[in-house]
């Protein structure tokens, strides 16, 4: 017995299939498509103008976009490009705390309109979704300038709103950039004036318990004493060591000459005194005699054994001899007396000069042993005393510079304030093109669907390329 089995295949088309069996669809497709696009052409008749309001804001770089520190006195840094100070600007004009300041300092009922209603809560937050969705803030790269703009259906309230942004816009980024830091830095200052205080009563324990005015001072006064007094030093041993040689000297001299020496000496000349005398007697005598009288070689006789006499040398002696102290002796002696006078006086000075020489050493020792202790409690007090000034500067620059910002002299200006639009644009063109392209895309869809949802062999094409035979003829299909 033969069984046969049934399956149910889904026919194939081909694409000149498809767009014949699409034309068999035409009618249903264009009614579609009129429907459609009737429907979308009546909404989009009914959308409004809109207006769109435009701004313009200069956010020049201001200290609030240099880098200062805290504390210390290092460099600030560089200020930020003129585009990324715009698109800082931008964030905070389009925020959601500039919006909310907005929709407070307006009301929810200016934004949505006369026809809102509900509480409070909800008008306020359909008024930020509004203000969210219609206000557009941009930046160009390289400019400094931010464009805000803000669509409406009406050109004045489209022009009250984006002012009344802009404004808040100015209070917010204020508050944003308020000085905060002025307090902290006084009561810092505070601490710092304190914790000098308590320095400064510790540096003059400290000075006035080591008996020193100025350390650096007294130091330096103290190495002066002390080189001048080890220079002394130096020059006394040297003139005391040339005092005793000289001394030394002396008194060897003095040990080589006699006390006493011979002042005057008398000769006894009594010889020669009678030659003279006999000599003078002879020519008295010659006067009367002749040479050849006895008298006369009796006196000859007499002269020449005196003169014999004399020739031996023993006719001359000292007769009479006086001494007294030599005057060599007494200058060296006087001389020796003032080298030892001048050696104890500089030997007496040098003992003085050594007792001070060791006292300022010691005096400089303990100076150096203080140093440290004077270094730490000194620069604690110039570094708070630094700090101290540089906080009170700040101080007073954050205050001046809190007025002047408070007067209105900051780095955002308005170029240009928002004013009601006189010419509205409308989407009307753009959105009928596009309600006549869905349309048209919905009955293409509705066609297709026919086509594919179609049951049995509509074309000979579809149903060879189904069954996988030649079709061989076709016969019009029986009337019902």
């Amino acid at each position: 017995m033969r069984t046969t089995a049934y399956t149910t295949v889904r026919p194939r088309y081909g694409f000149f299939d498809v767009v014949g069996l699409l034309f068999r669809e035409l009618l249903l497709m264009v009614v579609i498509f009129l429907v459609v696009f009737a429907l979308g052409t009546a909404a989009v008749l009914t959308l409004k103008k809109s207006y769109t309001a435009t701004a313009s804001v200069y956010a020049g770089a201001g200290q609030e976009y240099v880098y200062q520190p805290r504390v210390g006195t290092s460099e600030r840094g560089q200020p930020l490009e003129a585009d990324a100070v715009a698109q800082s600007e931008a964030q905070i004009l389009g925020s959601l705390e500039v919006k909310r300041r907005a929709v407070k300092a307006l009301g929810a009922d200016t934004i949505l309109g006369p026809n809102a209603s509900g509480t409070t809560a909800a008008k306020e937050a359909a008024a930020l979704k509004v203000l969210d969705s219609s206000l557009g803030v941009g930046t160009t790269a390289g400019s400094a300038i931010i464009s805000v703009s803000y669509a409406a259906d009406d050109p004045v309230k489209a022009a009250q709103i984006l002012n009344a942004i802009v404004d808040q816009y100015l209070v917010q980024r204020r508050t944003v950039f308020r000085d905060r830091t002025t307090p902290a830095i006084a009561a810092q200052r505070e601490v710092f004036e304190d914790q000098l205080a308590d320095a400064d009563a510790a540096y003059n324990t400290f000075i006035a318990t080591n008996d020193i005015g100025d350390f650096a001072t007294a130091k330096a006064a103290q190495a002066a004493v002390y080189q001048t007094t080890f220079t002394e030093v130096l020059s006394l041993r040297a003139q005391l060591n040339q005092a005793s040689q000289r001394l030394s000297t002396l008194e060897a001299q003095l040990a080589q000459q006699p006390a006493e020496v011979v002042l005057q000496q008398d000769l006894n000349v009594s010889a020669q005194d009678q030659i003279l005398q006999l000599r003078t007697q002879r020519e008295a005598l010659l006067s009367r005699y002749t040479p050849d009288a006895q008298p006369v070689k009796d006196i000859e006789q007499q002269i020449a054994d005196l003169q014999a006499y004399v020739s031996t040398g023993t006719t001359v002696g000292a007769k009479e001899v006086r001494t007294g102290p030599s005057i060599i002796f007494t200058e060296i002696e006087t001389a020796r007396i003032n080298a030892a006078a001048d050696r104890d006086g500089l030997a007496a000075r040098l003992a003085v000069a050594e007792r001070q020489l060791g006292q300022t050493r010691d005096r400089l020792a303990e100076l150096t042993r203080l140093e440290s202790t004077n270094a730490n409690l000194f620069g604690n007090r110039e570094v708070l005393t630094n700090y101290i000034r540089e906080f009170q500067q700040r101080e007073t620059a954050a205050q001046a510079d809190s007025a002047l910002v408070a007067a209105g002299a900051d780095n955002v200006t308005v170029i240009e304030r928002a004013e009601a639009p006189t010419k509205g644009s409308s989407l009307k063109a753009p959105l009928l093109a596009l309600v006549f392209l869905f349309a048209g895309f919905t009955a293409l869809c509705i066609g297709l669907l026919r086509v594919f949802t179609r049951r049995g062999y509509v074309t000979p094409a579809s149903t060879g390329r189904t069954l996988e035979m030649p079709v061989l003829a076709v016969a019009p299909m029986k009337a019902r």
